[in-house]
């Protein structure tokens, strides 16, 4: 049997990160989906539902084998960044829902979330080719 390599300590915050970002998808995803929208939008809410449960597997994939991916990890960290654009944009049309607590801590976390992501894979990646090049 082979010996198995160690985790990086940066390849363990990208793993945590992600699978954060599953449950928060799937909680989300499935919130929306048994609440739905405004009548002239529940199409648009239960099909992002859809999404948001379908990006849980993927999230969770990637968190169990991040020792082998490259710029997927990138790819995922990019839609929760882009929430995290929506939320500002929403509470700049529509003003801060209450509590406004609550909601700037979501958009807080979008944006800590998919920094932590990138920067921590990132230096995964250094240290794998650090590693190798050994």
């Amino acid at each position: 049997m082979a010996a198995r390599v160690p985790v990086a300590a940066a390849d363990t915050v990208v793993r945590v990160c992600l699978l954060l970002a599953t449950a928060i998808a799937l909680g989300d995803g499935l919130q929306l989906l048994a609440r739905g929208g405004a009548a002239d939008a529940d199409n648009v809410h239960r099909f992002m539902a859809g999404v948001y449960i379908g990006w849980a597997p993927l999230f969770f994939w990637t968190a169990a084998t991040i020792h082998r991916q490259g710029v997927l990890v990138y790819f995922l960290a990019v839609p929760i960044f882009l929430g995290g654009v929506g939320r500002l944009v929403s509470f700049a049309q529509n003003g801060i829902p209450s509590p406004a607590g609550v909601f700037l801590a979501s958009a807080l976390l979008d944006f800590t979330l998919s920094i932590v992501i990138v920067r921590a894979h990132r230096t995964a990646l250094r240290s794998r080719r650090a590693a190798a090049a050994a």
